[in-house]
């Protein structure tokens, strides 16, 4: 058995069935009529480092404990997170319990990457030059793809300079990608699942959805263009030559799933949930602070100037007496929030809604439920129907780290609304997506949806419609089962597309639960950066 999980990063179902009616994506329109096709929802929230590991874990977020690209500092300790703070035992361990030997290349928040049976290029979510093991590996693949890189940052590259270029840059990464995989055909004559996620369709939708749709509030009809779908192109080709190497290599039909961590939608109105918040009263915001020393000699004081802020109810009333002390910067920083007359903030993506620790606004139950309502009550900037749906905590998480996630998550029944959780003061809660500047939401013109889609064809898969609600959480344990094997704990397999087999062997393996540092100060600061640049943080 051979499997390949084919990843187009934020592939959005909506976009998707549209290029499939067009006949403009033919290997996932052959999968789609060979095999069984619908649509993969995300985690919650519908982001990178959540969704990838819950993929790679098989857990709810909860069970992981990844909820963003950093760690909320009230809820644990601050860091950037990687693959060494997350719980769970990850897929290619389980696998190799089994005896399955496995590649996986470019997946994200596989960085730092740990030795197994089989070939491992880092991700996305680490350094930009992956690290790739065994070291046989790392010359093939650096001979045949000299440079490659987990992905091209839009900033970094300039986006906004020349669209057309980029969006090549993008295409060409693709390809490299592709190489790569071939390359760890060639090294795995026993090669038993291969696992690529190919980004560039997450960052051309992220830019390109302004130029592709002419309904988009900052669409410019002199400069628009296809972009975006030519991305989703090039890796439905690099996808079937995929297929199509892993026959020829190994003389028999792989198993071929093509899948998305998220959707994708464009932007036309963005909520600025803190703001929001701030108008309500519930979040309050420091008038004297010590943040913007935390990349100085005085970087220690900072620390403790965000510790006393975070975790007192009286240091933030009394440092604002204090005249000498600098005000915060128009882009305040997480700990310029007031969280001693705080008791409730927005924080990362996605829609997180956390309450108070040091008011005690988190054991409030009354006062939660009277917020969600409230968020509930929030009308649609141009229909006026309820906009949101509120997720509670205790309705869609469960695991060991239950006490990270937040209490509620607001979803728009319209993924046009995009939610952002930055700490500026805005002249509006909500504001027309007319204007891409890299310096105004990072240009971008579209961000994450919670729908995917996922494509599955080959020996073990049953054709048919995958049912609404399968989850990208239930994929780890799918990859298993094709191999005839499972694991308990894990969220199960996603049944309806799975051929009869033979009762599964149950394989375990050792679980990740690691505090280790992986990343210096001076680069966990350059990673927040960057991902101030998306939009992220």
């Amino acid at each position: 058995m051979r499997v390949l999980v084919l990843g187009l990063d934020g592939a959005d179902r909506d976009l998707v069935d549209r290029l499939l009616a067009e006949g403009r994506l033919p290997t996932l329109a052959r999968l789609a009529r060979d095999g069984a096709y619908g649509p993969l929802r995300s985690t919650i929230p519908a982001v990178t480092p959540t969704a990838w590991s819950s993929f790679l874990t098989g857990l709810n977020p909860a069970g992981h404990g990844i909820f963003n690209f950093s760690s909320n500092p009230n809820r644990g300790r601050s860091r950037v997170e990687s693959a060494a703070s997350r719980s769970g035992a990850p897929l290619w361990r389980l696998l190799g319990a089994g005896g399955v030997r496995s590649a996986f290349v470019t997946v994200p928040f596989t960085y730092p990457p740990e030795a197994f049976d089989g070939v491992v290029v880092s991700g996305y979510g680490g350094p930009e030059r992956p690290e790739i093991l065994p070291e046989t590996a790392a010359r093939a693949i650096e001979e045949r793809v000299p440079g490659l890189v987990t992905a091209h940052h839009p900033m970094k590259e300039r986006w906004w300079e020349d669209f057309g270029r980029y969006a090549a840059t993008l295409i060409a990464h693709v390809d490299q990608i592709g190489e790569a995989c071939r390359t760890c055909f060639d090294l795995e004559p026993d090669l038993g699942v291969l696992a690529v996620d190919f980004m560039s369709t997450d960052f051309a939708g992220h830019l390109g959805y302004a130029r592709l749709d002419p309904a988009h509030p900052a669409h410019d009809p002199a400069a628009s263009g296809d972009e975006l779908v030519q991305v989703y192109q090039a890796v439905d080709r690099v996808c079937g030559e995929l297929i199509d190497a892993a026959r020829e290599r190994y003389g028999e039909e792989p198993t071929a799933i093509i899948m998305s961590d998220h959707g994708m939608k464009p932007i036309y109105w963005t909520f600025h949930a803190n703001e929001w918040l701030r108008r309500a009263g519930h979040l309050r915001y420091r008038r004297r602070s010590l943040q913007r020393f935390l990349r100085s000699g005085l970087r220690k004081v900072a620390l403790a100037d965000g510790r006393l802020a975070r975790t007192t109810t009286w240091y933030g009333r009394l440092l604002d007496l204090v005249p000498f002390v600098p005000r915060p910067p128009a882009d305040r920083a997480f700990a310029d929030v007031d969280f001693g007359r705080t008791r409730a903030y927005c924080f990362a993506t996605g829609g997180q809604i956390y309450l108070g620790e040091a008011t005690g606004a988190r054991d409030d139950a009354a006062f939660a439920e009277r917020l969600a309502r409230d968020f509930e009550a929030i009308p649609h900037p141009e229909t006026g129907e309820p906009l949101f749906e509120v997720l509670r905590k205790r309705d869609i998480y469960h695991g060991p780290h239950i006490d990270r996630a937040p209490e509620l998550v607001l979803i728009p029944r319209d993924e046009r609304v995009h939610v952002e959780s930055s700490r500026r003061d805005w002249p509006d809660v909500f504001m027309h997506h007319d204007t891409l500047d890299p310096e105004h939401f990072y240009g971008y013109s579209g961000h994450h949806g919670v729908t995917g889609i996922i494509a599955a064809a080959g020996p073990g898969i049953r054709p048919g419609t995958v049912p609404e609600g399968s989850e990208i959480t239930q994929l780890a344990a799918t990859v298993l089962r094709l191999h005839g094997l499972s694991s308990a704990g894990l969220e199960p397999p996603i049944e309806t597309i799975l051929a009869e087999a033979d009762e599964a062997v149950s394989v375990a393996a050792e679980s990740s639960d690691s505090d280790a540092d992986v990343y210096s100060a001076d680069e966990e600061a350059g990673i927040l950066e960057r991902l101030r640049d998306l939009g992220y943080e």
